[in-house]
């Protein structure tokens, strides 16, 4: 079979530009992974590598295409939240529920251990996932929180099929972080910044070898992460404009995994 991405075939500035847009506004989306994405669009050994070695002219373009990917996608999606937000609630579930197949798919083998980590995942998320916009006003959180929660939020945002914007939710950091950027409160954005570049550094090294090495294990926790998470954006007024925002959702992620495949 083909592959896909390669490390030999070194794509120019504008490409790599263009293509970290799509990948900073996935990341403001719970359900859509920006590491999926980059899959997609056919640099993500390009991007882990380029994390792992610091190769700057990888990582400059697809960090400025990201920014501005980012900068678009949290206005968009804190304007949805202020009008509609039961609305864009059933959307993020459907965003969900529909990516944590794409990790199940990753689980080759289904026995005691895959089982276990899942469960682990799940009661894990469950506990501790905060409702979305239940943590208050992201400024009153401590500067160590909004670090960890970069450094956390990072690790998904390069591993494919984990949403970036699933942990921060699961953390109580997306709304804020969100408003943080379309505001430009420069201190929160540095201080989140610092714990995604710091995390994407740290644990580069660290998911790549369990990705080659126990990636059924890792995926099905995952998948019990991202199922867990689901208590976060569950409060909604049942209708049809949320039945359809539900289905749109799952049908975003299926379009995704698609291409993907």
């Amino acid at each position: 079979m083909e592959e896909k991405n390669t490390t030999n075939k070194l794509t120019g500035f504008g490409e790599l530009f263009l293509k970290g847009i799509p990948i900073g506004l996935s990341n403001t989306l719970p359900g859509i992974s920006g590491g999926t994405l980059a899959l997609v669009l056919g640099i993500y050994d390009q991007l882990v590598n380029g994390i792992k070695k610091i190769r700057l002219q990888v990582l400059i373009p697809i960090f400025l295409g990201a920014v501005t990917g980012v900068l678009s996608g949290s206005k968009i999606v804190t304007s949805l939240l202020e009008t509609n937000p039961s609305v864009v609630k059933a959307f993020l579930l459907g965003l969900i529920i529909a990516s944590s197949k794409v990790t199940y798919d990753q689980v080759k083998q289904v026995n005691l251990k895959t089982i276990i980590l899942g469960i682990i995942g799940l009661v894990v998320a469950f506990i501790f996932s905060v409702e979305l916009g239940g943590a208050g006003d992201v400024t009153t959180l401590s500067w160590t929180r909004l670090f960890l929660g970069g450094a956390v939020g990072s690790v998904a945002m390069i591993l494919p099929g984990v949403s970036g914007g699933t942990i921060l939710i699961m953390l109580g950091l997306y709304q804020g972080v969100l408003e943080a950027i379309v505001n430009f409160n420069f201190p929160v954005m540095i201080v989140f910044g610092l714990g995604v570049g710091s995390g994407l550094l740290s644990f580069s090294f660290v998911l790549s070898y369990l990705l080659d090495n126990y990636r059924s294990l890792l995926m099905s926790f995952l998948t019990g992460l991202i199922l867990g998470s689901m208590r976060s954006v569950m409060s909604f007024n049942l209708g049809v404009e949320e039945i359809l925002g539900f289905l749109l959702g799952v049908g975003v992620i299926y379009a995704i995994s698609g291409i993907e495949d």
